[in-house]
């Protein structure tokens, strides 16, 4: 089955790639990062939307299969505030999982925060936000892990045909840092994707870069690979997909720890 599952995604992001009219890639990126004053966006992590995950690694019974959902509201054109559900952005955790359990990520519900999002610049080739978590609590069943997460993420346009995006950030454990299964610690993220134009609805893109926990990041650091397709459906309705390697080729890299994730970005009350 999964590898029915990977094949019919593969199959999906090829026929993304082979359209080939060129216009702007930023038009799934369209209006910004930042939800508009009186908008809902549901989503996922702004630069890459998953809302969905399932794990298709080997031996793992595909868990988890969790949901990353945030969602921002538009406080201002600047700034949007939400809940959101990440315990970072190379994980494959966060949100309600559907088939964890006690001993396998701590049942259906573990993990919650608030997102902030704040327009630094703003300017049609190039993008800068202000992008954090201020709470979020990545565990509160038994020891509470409670953190505070903040960084950029930016949008740089390549000519008509590409967008670099960028989300680095510094995470701070605040509660049970020194808890005996490794504690609540500080984390460093360094994450980039490249969107291109394949139609001005239809932009394939890949990531990859690099992360892990700051204390002794030379035995922990991760670079994941993944590649996926996002489609404008509609002008407030972005769908995609995704397929990651967790940590392909960081420390102790491997092909073995993958997701196939579903992408998501609907907004609700914009004008």
């Amino acid at each position: 089955m999964k590898p029915l599952v990977t094949l019919a995604f593969a199959a999906a992001v090829a026929v993304g790639l082979g359209l080939s009219a060129p216009a702007s890639a930023q038009l799934v990126m369209r209006g910004g990062f930042v939800t508009p004053k009186g908008a809902v966006d549901v989503t996922g992590m702004p630069a890459r939307p998953t809302i969905a995950g399932l794990d298709v690694s080997n031996d793992t019974d595909n868990v988890p299969f969790h949901f990353p959902v945030h969602v921002y509201i538009g406080v201002t054109d600047k700034l949007a505030l939400g809940p959101i559900h990440e315990v970072g952005p190379f994980y494959p955790l966060g949100g309600p999982c559907v088939n964890c359990d006690a001993a396998r990520g701590g049942g259906f519900y573990n993990d919650i925060g608030l997102g902030i999002l704040y327009s630094l610049i703003r300017d049609p080739g190039f993008e800068l936000d202000f992008n954090g978590d201020a709470p979020v609590f990545l565990n509160f069943r038994g020891n509470v892990f409670m953190s505070v997460r903040g960084g950029v993420l930016g949008r740089l346009a390549l000519g008509q045909v590409a967008s670099m995006i960028f989300d680095p950030s510094l995470q701070i454990g605040l509660t049970s840092r020194p808890d005996a299964d490794g504690g609540n610690k500080d984390y460093l993220w360094l994450p980039i994707w490249f969107y291109f134009a394949a139609t001005d609805r239809v932009a394939p893109f890949v990531g990859t870069g690099l992360g892990g926990r700051v204390e002794g990041f030379g035995d922990n650091f991760q670079i994941p690979l993944e590649g996926g397709c996002l489609v404008a459906v509609t002008p407030n309705i972005d769908l995609g997909g995704v397929f990651t390697f967790y940590n392909l080729m960081g420390h102790d890299g491997s092909a073995d720890g993958r997701q196939l994730g579903f992408l998501g970005r609907f907004r609700f009350g914009a004008h």
